[in-house]
């Protein structure tokens, strides 16, 4: 009786360890697993915070364009408005009456 129990004893003892290893081996391969995928997603972020700064230097850029090219139009009209020489008017109604004049007397 003795001998029987000891030999389940160490049966059950050998099946619980190897059942004990095979856990811990299986939470191995997952730790393995999850520092792959974390230095993975670590690589991943450190190339997409480079693309970032980009874009981000891009719209700052494009945003001191947008402002110079408001300020540019603005000036545009300032001087379309101020183009109105009164002597350039003057010329060109002088010469539209010197046409008229010609063209009604013989």
């Amino acid at each position: 009786h003795i001998d029987q129990l000891q030999r389940e004893s160490a049966t059950l003892l050998a099946t619980y360890q190897h059942s004990d290893l095979e856990g811990v081996q299986k939470v191995e391969r997952s730790m393995v697993e999850i520092t792959q995928l974390l230095s993975r997603f670590t690589d991943l972020i450190t190339e997409q915070q480079e693309d970032i700064f980009m874009i981000h230097d891009q719209a700052i850029k494009s945003k001191e364009n947008v402002d110079k090219g408001q300020d540019q139009l603005v000036d545009a009209v300032s001087r379309g408005k101020k183009s109105t020489h009164p002597m350039a008017t003057f010329i060109v109604l002088a010469a539209i009456l010197l046409l008229l004049f010609n063209w009604i007397t013989p």
